[in-house]
């Protein structure tokens, strides 16, 4: 039975050894996945954006050319429009990767909660199982204890038994040779 205990707290821990593992692997792989996804999806943002403003730069130089001979002054309305939607695309550029490095810090902390609270549970139930490892060696060191002081009782007991037989043995013996030694004299 306790060999069965042991081999139960063994499993018990090697389970909770591989769940811890299997928790590392996961939230390795997890922000390493999210890693990956998040460069990949600012280097491609970063590759449209540079590949919208080549090709808006591209029109923009064409217009130019073809609207500086007609009209200086319509260009100068046409600039001035151009920056302005620039500087709008400027913005809602930033506001978009603000909100998404805030989406990502949350997912993050979210994680980072939830891996917590695994890790405290786990804690727990080591602690339980370290626990219950001590008290049963403890119950099992006073059943010992208590077995070998019944078994040196009974040794003491039969010893005595025994010396207590072999006296009464040796006093007979002895009483019959001193009766045999008499009648010898008589």
């Amino acid at each position: 039975m306790d060999q069965e205990l042991v081999q139960y707290l063994d499993s018990r821990f090697q389970s909770v050894n591989r769940q811890f593992q299997e928790l590392r692997g996961e939230m390795t792989a997890g922000l390493q996945g999210l890693r990956g996804e998040t460069t990949a999806g600012l280097q491609g943002l970063r590759g449209e954006m540079t590949a919208g403003l080549e090709g808006l730069r591209g029109e923009m130089t064409e217009g130019f050319q073809e609207l500086r001979d007609e009209m200086t002054a319509g260009l100068q309305g046409l600039r001035g429009e151009m920056t302005e939607g620039l500087q709008g695309l400027r913005g809602e550029t930033s506001e978009g990767l603000q909100g998404l490095r805030g989406e990502m810090t949350a997912g993050l902390e979210e994680v980072k909660r939830h891996s917590g609270v695994l890790v405290e549970g786990l804690r727990h139930e080591l602690q339980l199982v370290a626990e219950g490892l001590a008290m049963h060696i403890q119950v099992q060191h006073v059943q010992e204890r208590e077995y070998h002081d019944r078994q040196h009782q009974e040794t003491r007991a039969l010893i005595r038994s025994v010396h207590d037989e072999l006296r009464q043995q040796h006093d007979h013996l002895r009483q019959r040779v001193e009766n045999l030694e008499q009648k010898r004299q008589n």
